[in-house]
């Protein structure tokens, strides 16, 4: 988060001739330095500061502090305050030979956090999402979860819902139940062994696994169930015509702006000439409107406004992006004409530029639309150096 803050100061200070070498040197320099001198030390207060907490309430109700980590172990990883907890485990292990307070309440969550991840790629109509959720899910249930939390669970919030009620329940069973970890190791099925001693009964392994199967059954039904209502509520904002995702046939996109038509392959960016987001096209506006391709929900704009997403009545998922690197102008240069969940029609001004802002930081105007979902679909473009007007028919998929 911070490196992106000052990523556009460095570009703005750093000459052109050198930007390559020393706009990557100031932001890292930057950033390193305040790491180091600001938030290192915070994070360190902070970390102490849950650790004691922690420390406190086990000493009044040891239940009370599995619960807790199993419900807010997913906030904790995003701002890496998780690695506090660690010291606390391992120093019960050295000193009593097991530990009851962090680690139980840490695979509840990341089973949880799984079990919804899981149950997202059931629900969802999209095939990118279907992927992402089904291996990052494996891979949570298991022990390791970045990549679920920062794929899955912080974008969609019944995720983060089902993942702390699922890890709260099992904390708490797992609280009542003492249930004691001998060795470590990440948190997951994987190191359920773990709960396994010679010196203790193996009821304590089986108290663990039940603890697992109620996360597990807890967050799943709630992430499915959540989600699909989420879906719904999405799709019906303004909807005159019910959108559908399961069947794309002879679908259209307009041109999003009047200018000249671009291939995409010619597009002076390899994330979308490559073709790794899906089919599409640029445009070089000769006019500052941009219009909507379709017709449909706008699903997100980005903060920095040069990107909006669109989800249209024939199901296709739409991205229209505003300029080449636009995103450094942090909004500044692009007028948002919409909302998010608000219903336009084919041809609906969506946004504005200012060509004096794009070209004074050097930024490429061209509007890159791609369809996100395409993999799958056949596609006919209009002919190569069209030049294109308001609700021309540029591409065609089917």
């Amino acid at each position: 988060f911070l490196m992106s803050k000052v990523e556009p100061l460095a570009d703005k200070v750093s000459p052109n001739a050198v930007k390559f070498f020393t706009k990557p040197l100031i932001t890292i320099g930057i950033t390193g330095a305040m790491t180091i001198l600001v938030l290192g030390p915070v994070g360190f207060i902070f970390s102490n500061f849950i650790a004691d907490s922690i420390n406190a309430l086990d000493s009044v109700a040891g239940w009370i502090v599995p619960t807790v980590i199993g419900i807010i172990t997913p906030l904790l990883v995003i701002v890496g305050a998780h690695h506090g907890l660690l010291p606390i485990g391992i120093n019960n292990r050295m000193t009593i030979g097991y530990d009851t307070i962090v680690y139980p309440g840490q695979l509840s969550s990341n089973i949880a956090q799984g079990a919804a991840a899981l149950a997202t790629s059931i629900r969802t109509k999209d095939a990118t999402l279907k992927q992402l959720a089904s291996a990052t899910g494996i891979t949570a249930v298991c022990g390791i979860t970045e990549p679920v939390l920062y794929g899955v669970t912080i974008k969609y919030k019944t995720n983060m819902i089902a993942t702390m009620l699922g890890g709260g329940a099992a904390g708490l069973f797992m609280g009542l139940s003492k249930v004691k970890n001998f060795s470590g190791g990440a948190p997951g099925l994987l190191t359920l062994p773990s709960y396994i001693s010679v010196e203790s009964p193996m009821s304590n392994f089986y108290f663990a696994a039940i603890g697992c199967a109620i996360a597990f059954v807890i967050s799943f039904a709630t992430s499915f169930v959540l989600f699909k209502n989420v879906v719904s509520d999405e799709l019906e904002v303004n909807n005159d015509t019910e959108p559908s995702t399961v069947k794309i046939t002879n679908a259209e996109v307009l041109s999003p702006a009047i200018g000249e038509y671009i291939k995409l392959e010619n597009v002076n960016d390899t994330t979308f000439s490559s073709g790794m987001l899906g089919k599409g096209f640029g445009i070089l506006p000769s006019e500052n409107e941009i219009f909507s391709p379709v017709s449909g929900i706008i699903e997100s704009i980005f903060p920095t406004k040069h990107a909006i997403t669109l989800l249209s009545d024939e199901g296709l998922e739409i991205l229209v992006h505003i300029g080449i690197d636009s995103v450094s102008l942090d909004g500044k240069g692009i007028i948002s004409h919409v909302k998010e969940k608000q219903r336009v029609k084919k041809g609906d001004l969506i946004a504005e530029i200012d060509p004096k802002v794009f070209d004074e930081n050097e930024i490429d105007k061209t509007v890159i639309t791609v369809v996100l979902n395409s993999a799958e679909l056949k596609s006919e473009f209009c002919d190569e150096d069209s030049k294109l007007n308001k609700n021309d028919v540029v591409m065609k998929l089917v």
